[in-house]
């Protein structure tokens, strides 16, 4: 047994006398093995970054052979998968990573962007608190997060973000420009001004800020400032179909017409699937006005989104327009039922654009009924008012009829149709001095404005875009 137990110690002496020769030697190839699998990692983000698809998910893959459970490489393949379109297998890959590694922000930020390109911008934001908790100071963290409440139309929410990233870290030029965009929507016109302005100071070529302060110098009526800034950014934002969609919009309010549909066809060749480019060239189009082109615009959109709904009213209005009352009425209806669920703010419009289908049918009691539903979702509306009570004066319901026109004269005085209407009716009152009156004043008008009186017909207004 004393042999036994000799020959063993000899023999373990061996052993551990051999471990500590080669452990030198295996930690060595291990740390090879390891920065082999990294160097794989590292080179398939450079491949990702180049846009080298194939090659990057085979250097991927290679890793996770070895190494299953790397983060790193999960997270990374994740991105071919969103890449790839493939968004569910993208979600899985990241949420796997985070499982690893809980303190992994890049993998929070993969599946923030990747919420909000699967149109879930709630799940984003859950994302990106996630994000900042682990890591307060990322700047892009902060933008993301800002921009999003924004759109979410959680203003308090989105300036508490910016304000606190301000005043703790140097803010991104972005994230100031978010920052006007919010006191924009507040009407906090002194506020807007200064972010963009810091924006600015930032990143002097800054196009979302130069537009922040287009919008500003609009909303103070300075359409002379508002044009200077506009020029200012043109050449910032050819390629840039989100900027040119904003620029196209803020040319429309200022009657720039021919500019809008410029921004707006490169908009359309840089995102040619985007419904919203064609619904404000639609829009445009209408302020020439050019039917057919807006036609064809609005078109377009509801061959990209059958259940747009403005698309469907605007198309109703122009379909109006030509008269063509059957497929007009069509159109509005499908715009109301695609807004049942919650009324539009040109809901009241589509029942103002039947009822001058119904009335210019003679269906007067249907008219009656949807003037008077515009008028209930819209109490100061005033076309809807005249159109109701020249229904009323069709009816020979003159009470009503003097009721609904003298509140369309009251909201709209320079309405030189609603005056007319009111003559008739004071004639028929028997009051002739009033009808004179009235008379007189839209002849007035008319010379003032210089139109042509069209007696007894209603105009509908130009819709606009939100």
């Amino acid at each position: 047994m004393a042999k036994i137990t000799k020959i063993t110690k000899k023999f373990l002496f061996f052993l551990f006398a051999l471990f500590a020769f080669l452990t030198p030697i295996l930690v060595a190839q291990l740390n090879i093995l390891a920065q082999s699998q990294l160097d794989k990692i590292e080179r398939a983000g450079t491949l990702i970054r180049d846009n080298q698809i194939e090659e990057a998910e085979r250097q991927l893959n290679e890793a996770l052979k070895t190494r299953p459970n790397e983060p790193a490489a999960l997270n990374l393949l994740g991105t071919i998968r969103a890449m790839q379109g493939k968004l569910n297998d993208a979600e899985a890959l990241f949420a796997r990573a985070i499982r690893i590694e809980p303190r992994m922000v890049g993998a929070r930020m993969n599946l923030a962007r990747l919420y909000l390109l699967s149109s879930m911008p709630e799940k984003a934001v859950e994302k990106l608190k996630e994000t900042l908790r682990l890591e307060p100071g990322n700047v892009e963290a902060n933008y993301r997060l800002a921009w999003v409440l924004l759109s979410l139309g959680r203003i308090d929410e989105c300036i508490s973000i910016a304000e606190t990233a301000r005043q703790s870290l140097r803010p991104s030029a972005p994230l100031l420009a978010v920052l006007g965009d919010a006191y924009l929507k507040k009407g906090a016109l002194d506020k807007a001004e200064a972010s963009y302005g810091a924006a600015l100071d930032a990143d002097g070529g800054n196009a979302d800020a130069l537009l922040g302060l287009a919008m500003v110098a609009l909303a103070r009526s300075d359409n002379k400032a508002a044009t200077i800034h506009l020029n200012n950014v043109r050449n910032l934002i050819v390629d840039s179909p989100e900027l040119l969609y904003k620029f196209a919009g803020i040319a429309i309010d200022l009657q720039l017409t021919e500019g809008a549909l410029q921004a707006l066809k490169r908009a359309i060749e840089l995102r040619p699937a985007e419904p919203s480019y064609y619904f404000l060239s639609g829009v445009a189009r209408l302020e020439k006005p050019d039917l057919d082109e807006a036609e064809n615009a609005f078109r377009q959109v509801l061959n990209l989104r059958p259940d747009h709904a403005e698309g469907q009213l605007y198309l109703g209005y122009i379909l109006l327009k030509q008269k063509r009352l059957t497929e007009a009425r069509e159109r509005l209806e499908m715009s109301l039922q695609k807004q049942a669920g919650a009324p539009e703010p040109f809901h009241h419009l589509g029942f103002y654009y039947l009822g001058l289908i119904a009335q210019d049918q003679n269906e007067n009691e249907k008219a009656e009924n949807l003037f008077g539903k515009a008028i209930r979702l819209a109490p100061s509306f005033a076309h809807a008012h005249i159109a109701l009570g020249s229904t009323y004066l069709r009816m020979k319901n003159y009470p009503a009829a003097r009721q609904a026109l003298e509140t369309g004269v009251k909201l709209a005085p320079g309405d030189s149709k609603a005056h007319y209407n009111l003559a008739l009716l004071y004639s028929r009152l028997n009051d002739p001095e009033r009808a004179q009156e009235e008379m007189r004043i839209v002849e007035r008008l008319n010379k003032k404005n210089g139109q042509a009186l069209e007696i007894d017909q209603i105009i509908p207004p130009t819709p606009r875009p939100r």
